[in-house]
Formats: structure tokens, sequence, C-alpha cells
């Protein structure tokens, strides 16, 4: 990240809550990018539907053009003011958090829903977005305080309320997507390099956390976790399927198996739209939501699925250069956290799908089917557009 250049001088120091002329500076690159992954998810899940429900592909649209509205809303919205709310969205993520471990709807063996008249919310998801608002709050606060051991131990003890929370329903998945986007917002905030090293180092004894957690696993007799530390049986499982597939290519092993069977069918140029027969005679479950990158390769094959690859590459390489180019450092911090969180999610989705990585239920933004999932993917295209349309406005040498 190049350094900051300290004699800036800015148009308009007062805050305009909200300008519509905003709209007006979107990137178009990014914009473009937005409405052809937006394309293709409509495109392959058109495909997904015929085979389960065409509601999934009706609703996706549907959600596109409420996250349209969303996007909208945040671009015209003065960034600095939602960083300044970012006390109140953690206190209401907590909240909401915590509401969902009390009284939220169970699904696939965990809590993670609001059920709200009509309408239900999945707060882990929301969660991510806030987090970006409430991190980008406390670094533009701290400023090189953030040097500091214990302010930057804090940002941990900060951060790990609500991961805590999401791993209690329990989210892995959600919760893994946090991980990196605390350690590269510190990063980007000017934390000690050495502090961060230590950080990372101990990440990485995961490695024989996951052995001890794993080497007298049987996966015939289910047992109750010995502490909160402990993985539940399902998680495990996941692990054991990914390592030994083949052990139960009926059950745990299924996903995995087929992902890759059906990634690997399409070949060079694919099967053909529409012609997919590992997803139209529902050999791969969840083909519409974690597993929607395994239809794509199967019907458009290795071109298309790279196409798609490189789409997702331009958006978020177009991400990071707003982020670089921001003439302040919480625009620019913004710009980091949103390119991490959808980062994480296109490599781990087809990490998975590929069968470089244990089942963990990341979906692929813009492409997997998933209301609350879909809105915050939204959302974080309106904070992208957002920096780079209110640079315009501030810098002027």
């Amino acid at each position: 990240m190049p350094p900051r250049r300290l004699d800036v001088q800015y148009q308009d120091v007062s805050l305009r809550v909200f300008n519509w002329r905003n709209l007006l500076r979107v990137d178009w690159l990014l914009s473009l990018m937005v409405l052809l992954l937006a394309a293709a998810g409509w495109v392959t899940m058109y495909s997904a539907s015929r085979s389960s429900d065409i509601s999934y592909f009706n609703r996706q649209i549907m959600y596109f053009f409420l996250g349209l509205v969303v996007t909208v809303v945040i671009v015209c919205i003065d960034y600095r003011f939602l960083v300044g709310l970012g006390p109140l969205m953690y206190i209401a993520a907590v909240l909401m958090l915590l509401a969902v471990l009390a009284v939220g709807t169970v699904a696939k063996g965990s809590e993670r829903w609001l059920v709200l008249g009509p309408f239900r919310l999945q707060p882990s998801e929301t969660t991510k977005l806030v987090m970006v608002y409430a991190l980008t709050w406390y670094f533009v606060k701290l400023g090189p305080r953030i040097r500091k051991l214990h302010w930057f131990l804090l940002t941990f003890i900060f951060a790990g309320l609500p991961i805590a929370l999401i791993l209690k329903q329990p989210n892995l998945g959600t919760a893994m997507s946090l991980t990196p986007l605390i350690i590269v917002m510190l990063f980007v905030a000017g934390c000690r390099v050495w502090h961060l090293a230590v950080v990372v180092l101990l990440g990485l004894s995961i490695v024989p956390v996951m052995w001890w957690e794993m080497h007298d696993f049987d996966p015939d007799t289910p047992r109750e976790p010995r502490g909160f530390y402990d993985l539940k049986h399902y998680q495990k499982m996941r692990v054991y399927a990914f390592l030994n597939p083949e052990y139960d290519p009926r059950g745990s092993g299924w996903h995995t198996l087929q992902s890759k069977i059906t990634v690997g069918s399409g070949g060079l140029t694919g099967k053909g739209y529409l012609k997919g027969t590992q997803t139209r005679l529902n050999y791969l479950p969840e083909h519409h939501t974690d597993f929607i990158f395994s239809l794509l390769a199967e019907e458009q094959g290795f071109v298309g699925a790279i196409v798609v690859i490189g789409l997702f590459l331009v958006f978020l390489l177009r991400g990071l250069s707003f982020a670089r180019d921001c003439p302040d450092m919480a625009g620019t911090l913004l710009a980091a956290g949103i390119v991490t969180i959808l980062a994480f999610h296109v490599f781990v989705n087809i990490a998975i799908t590929i069968g470089l990585m244990p089942v963990t239920g990341i979906p692929l933004p813009f492409l997997s089917f998933g209301g609350s999932f879909y809105l915050t993917t939204m959302a974080g295209v309106g904070v992208l557009l957002n920096v780079p349309a209110r640079g315009k406005g501030l810098l002027i040498g």
C-alpha cells in the first residue's frame, strides 16, 4: 500500500449525508463486471431451477433488483457517515446474533435464521458487512496507535464476540470468512508486521489442533463434544469425508465425489446449456446454492468456468485499485474489507467444488441462491462503488 500524502486538500470538509450525484461518478468497469456476473448467475440458476424448482430462478432475479436498490442507496450516502454508525451497527449485529440463539429457526442442524413475518433474515450474513464498517471505525479512531500491542490485541476481542456467536449457531463457514477480514484490515490500518506475523503463525497452529480433533475420530460412532472447543460430529465428518470421500460415497463423501465428477464431466467446452446430466438428474445436491459452480463447469466446461473466474478476478482487482487510490484511510479500509470478504467466498467456494477444501457451506457471489447473501453482496458492491465516487469529490490536489 503506497504511503499516504499528508498535504491532501479536500473540496468539502462538511458531511453531506446523501448525494445522488455520486451515481454519476460510479466506476463503469466494476458496474459492468457486476452485471456480467449477475447475468451468468441468472443463466446458471435457470438451468439449476429446471431440475428442482423454477421459483429459485424467479427469486434470484428479485434478489438482484432488491440488491440494486440497496446498492444505489449506499452509493448515495457519504461513507464517512456510515463509518460513524459503525458502533451502533456492531451493537445491533450482536443483538441479532443473540436473538438467533434464543429464538432462531433451525435449518440443517444450525440456528441461523430470524423469521420476521414473511421474511427470513440471516444475521450472520449481514454481520460480515457490519464488521467492515465497525473495524473501519475502530482503526480510523485509533490511527497510528494500532501499532501498540494492546490496541492491536483489542481488535481480536472486538471482532471475537460476533465470531463466537456465529460459531455457537454453529456456522463455521461464515465465522471463517471474518478471519481473513481482520488480518487484511489490520495490515491496511498500519499495524506492526511482526505483530501480525505472530497471529498468523498462531493461526497455522490449527493444523496440529485439527490433528488432535481427528486423530481418534470414529465416523461410525457419534459422540458428544468434549467441550465448547470440540467440533460437532457432522463437522468432523465433513473433514473426514474430504480426506476420505470413498469411505462413504453415498453419505458424507457424496457431495465431494459428485462435485468432482460433475466438474470433470464438463471437459473443455461443456455438455451444453441445459444438458447437464449430473445436475439435471439430481446426482449433485445443492447445485443451486453451494455447488452451482459445478453446474456451470458441467454445462460450460473449462472455458466457461475460466471466463467466470476471469470476471471475478477483474472485479476484485478493480476493488483493490479503489483501496489503493482512495485519498483517505476510511475509504481504503472499506474497499479492502469488502474485497477480502468476496475474494474469500470466491476462492473457498470454487476450491470446495473441485475437492481442494472440505465442504463448509460457502456460497458463490452473484451465482449461488440465497436472499440474505445476495443482498449482502450487493450492499458490498455499493460500498465499493461509493469509495471512488466519494473520493472524486474529495481530492482536488
